[in-house]
């Protein structure tokens, strides 16, 4: 993307004119014991669940009357240097499996507790036959298939597992990849896809396609400069794609995705929204959500930020939060409410204010973004490098 194309999409953006979709309705007290060890969030029939290392345990709030009704606890509490460590610690990722009436959760172990949403208790643990983290997860619900990625371990994987035997199926490994973030499934496509934010082949980040049948990677589609983190999945095929906070470092730019899965075209760049860790998109709304929380300035300066996303890459609304908690998001598919943790306020919850009424400009029509050429060696070899070095660190730290 070049300086012309950057403010063509600024003058685009700041052109919309539209009245904030969320207003702030509920805050519910609490304060992590550990921030950085606050990790995923979801909802389910009314109720927010919320990952904790810092307390073993995962968060149990009704959304109806914005109180805590229990942690459930029974996960792995493994310390580095005397503290809890988000490689060898859960809860992790989580998800819902609605036919089952069950949430499965990645534990620091390697294992998958399995959760019964009727009784709130542990019934089943699933090892993958790792020792490192089992990390973040999604669900078929088709054929009944949960993809769970193990990011820490000597060369990356993801673990098969089938929801009805509750037994993993087999593995993935990604050689090269220094790390592996969210995998999402297309109920367009009926397939699994996972988030590579580098590898050895692609400094820019990729999108592994998994063939759950025969255990491979089916296809790789390379992401031009994001490193990207967190991905979900929209409606036609459309796959919002959260870029992590150091592709401003090693590009130049700031910003994410939407991509056309179908073709791998980028048709939308979301210019200034970066850093981020969970996203999701609400089928009630249509729209997309990014947990920016480590989103910069060009000159460093922090602006965490939840990001409301509609699906032709205009931001809705721009929810100021923060860098640690705050990578978390959730979002109610009945009511469309927005759930964010903040370490200085506690739990809030958001409520639809209205429908936007979006105007953009007609005069400039969405870029699709593809790797920028390097003439200059010198800046190609940086690059390369911190790059590298990003990798390195990366592979023995959470992001």
């Amino acid at each position: 993307m070049n300086i012309l194309q950057f403010l063509l999409l600024s003058c685009a953006f700041a052109s919309s004119a539209f009245a904030n979709v969320y207003s702030l309705e509920s805050t519910i007290p609490w304060a992590p014991t550990t921030p950085a060890l606050v990790d995923q969030s979801t909802i389910f029939n009314g109720t927010y669940y919320l990952s904790d290392r810092s307390n073993a345990g995962v968060h149990v709030i009704s959304l109806s009357d914005y109180t805590q009704r229990m942690i459930i606890g029974g996960f792995h509490t493994g310390l580095a240097n005397g503290s809890a460590s988000s490689e060898l610690s859960g809860p992790n990722g989580l998800v819902v499996l609605p036919n089952r009436n069950e949430l499965y959760v990645g534990d620091g172990d390697g294992s998958i507790k399995v959760i019964s949403l009727l009784t709130n208790t542990i019934v089943a643990n699933i090892s993958t036959g790792f020792q490192t983290r089992a990390d973040e997860l999604d669900y078929d619900p088709m054929n009944q298939i949960v993809v769970v990625t193990n990011p820490s371990e000597h060369i990356p994987s993801v673990s098969i597992i089938n929801a009805t035997s509750r037994s993993v199926l087999g593995n993935i490994s990604f050689p090269g990849a220094f790390t592996l973030e969210q995998p999402a499934f297309n109920p367009s496509d009926l397939k699994f896809y996972v988030s590579i934010p580098l590898s050895n082949f692609y400094l820019g980040g990729a999108l592994a396609v998994l063939n759950i049948t025969s255990l491979t990677v089916a296809n790789t589609i390379p992401i031009p400069e994001c490193l990207n983190a967190g991905i979900a999945f929209g409606a036609r095929n459309q796959l919002f794609l959260g870029c992590s906070a150091t592709q401003l470092s090693a590009f130049g730019f700031a910003a994410s995705y939407v991509m056309d899965i179908s073709t791998g075209t980028i048709v939308h760049n979301i210019s200034g929204i970066s850093g981020n860790d969970q996203v999701a998109y609400s089928s009630s709304t249509g729209w997309f959500y990014a947990a920016a929380f480590q989103n910069v300035l060009a000159n460093g300066t922090e602006i965490p930020r939840v990001a409301v996303i509609a699906s032709n890459g205009t931001v809705l609304q721009s929810i100021a939060t923060d860098n640690s908690v705050a990578h978390s998001l959730a979002v109610d598919e009945q009511t469309g409410k927005l759930v964010i943790p903040v370490k200085a306020r506690g739990i809030l919850v958001y409520n639809r204010t209205g429908t936007a009424t979006i105007t953009v400009s007609s005069s400039i029509s969405p870029i699709s973004v593809t790797p920028t050429a390097k003439s200059d060696a010198p800046k190609q070899l940086f690059n390369l490098l911190f790059l590298v070095g990003v990798g390195l660190f990366w592979s023995v730290l959470w992001l």
